[in-house]
């Protein structure tokens, strides 16, 4: 213990300790202070052990493989819908971009078409729609398009679509940059209902309630045939002709120019989807039936009439399923039955994937 100061053993002297002394005074805190300070730790600790919810996955994420895909040299991009949204995929630079896009309050058919610098999705029913500007979060469409019972197509022209208004039996060429209206078609009554889609070279192709095929464009509307369509492309359409023997052939027709091929063999009955032709007319794809809701591709030599079955099992569903070439003719882009895209090589019938991870697709469309 430390020495007293002034003194030994003064009674009544405060005690005084030198500096280092073990004996500090010892003070009592109250109850309720204690209380307070532990019901406080317990209350931090709790808040910073909290779960936190996950973090919303972002709106647009880009990916690298870090090579070419197929092999592609030039700068065409494919696109691709599916419940997860939008992908583009830029196969010079092995770049995929997934936007992710609102859940679709329909289930029925829908338009997926790509401008130069957009994505439009347009559910045919009274539900909203989008469109996906390149590397930007989903957005909704324009008024013009904004209402139900519209089918978007391909225009003549890099930002220009047609919308056929189903109700009103009216086809309008719309200008997606400024939003005004180029062409405006009106369809004769009493044909209607109406089928629409791409006639592969820029125009609509319709099918009246008789089975009667026409195109529309800029010019008007023409009716082409009353042979079943089951491909289209920009160099041509390839139909399907039965005679009163119930044998059917490939017939091969210009609508420019109304000229017709009729090609070797047999051909089986249309399927009544419509497939596509290949940018440099060498061959078509072309959908047969098969076992309960599936279907299988067929690859048709425009030239020969020869058939090759494709190694593919396709998913039945309302409209065209997925279908596209490549703007070089080498590849025939589609979707098989898992939701998973298949490339076919054109000249050996050989199926690949693009060799990078991709979600479920239902629809394709191609930006040259």
């Amino acid at each position: 213990m430390g020495e007293r100061a002034g003194g030994q053993g003064q009674q009544g002297a405060p005690d005084v300790v030198r500096f280092g002394s073990a004996r500090p005074r010892s003070r009592r805190w109250p109850g309720w202070l204690v209380l307070a300070v532990l019901l406080a730790a317990v209350i931090v600790v709790a808040v910073l052990h909290r779960k936190r919810p996950p973090a919303a996955p972002p709106a647009v994420r880009v990916t690298q493989a870090g090579h070419r895909l197929l092999g592609v040299a030039s700068g065409w991009n494919l696109f691709g819908l599916g419940q997860a949204g939008v992908v583009r995929i830029q196969l010079e630079r092995g770049r995929v971009t997934r936007t992710a896009v609102p859940a679709l309050d329909s289930t029925g058919p829908l338009s997926f078409v790509v401008g130069p610098h957009q994505a439009l999705i347009r559910p045919l029913d009274l539900v909203p729609g989008y469109l996906v500007a390149d590397g930007r979060p989903a957005r909704s469409l324009p008024a013009a398009l904004s209402h139900g019972g519209l089918i978007v197509v391909p225009g003549p022209a890099a930002g220009l679509v047609w919308l056929m208004d189903t109700e009103r039996s009216r086809i309008v060429l719309y200008a997606l940059a400024s939003g005004a209206a180029r062409v405006s078609l009106s369809l004769r009554p009493g044909l209607g209902p109406w089928q629409a889609g791409a006639d592969g070279r820029g125009g609509v192709l319709l099918a009246d309630l008789g089975g009667s095929f026409y195109d529309a464009g800029p010019g008007g509307v023409r009716l082409i045939t009353t042979d079943t369509v089951v491909a289209v492309g920009p160099t041509g359409w390839l139909t399907v002709r039965c005679g009163t023997s119930g044998r059917c052939a490939y017939v091969v027709i210009d609508p420019a120019s109304g000229t017709r091929r009729v090609l070797p063999g047999k051909a089986p009955g249309p399927s009544g989807e419509v497939g596509v032709i290949a940018p440099d007319g060498s061959a078509a794809a072309v959908f047969q039936a098969g076992p309960g809701a599936q279907s299988r591709l067929e690859l048709i030599s425009l030239r020969s009439g020869a058939t090759r079955s494709l190694p593919i099992v396709l998913r039945g569903s309302l409209g065209s399923p997925a279908l596209a070439w490549s703007p070089d003719s080498r590849w025939l882009l589609t979707v098989a039955a898992d939701g998973q895209l298949r490339a076919v090589d054109a000249r050996t019938g050989l199926a690949r994937s693009l060799g990078v991870v991709l979600p479920p697709l239902t629809e394709l469309a191609i930006r040259s």
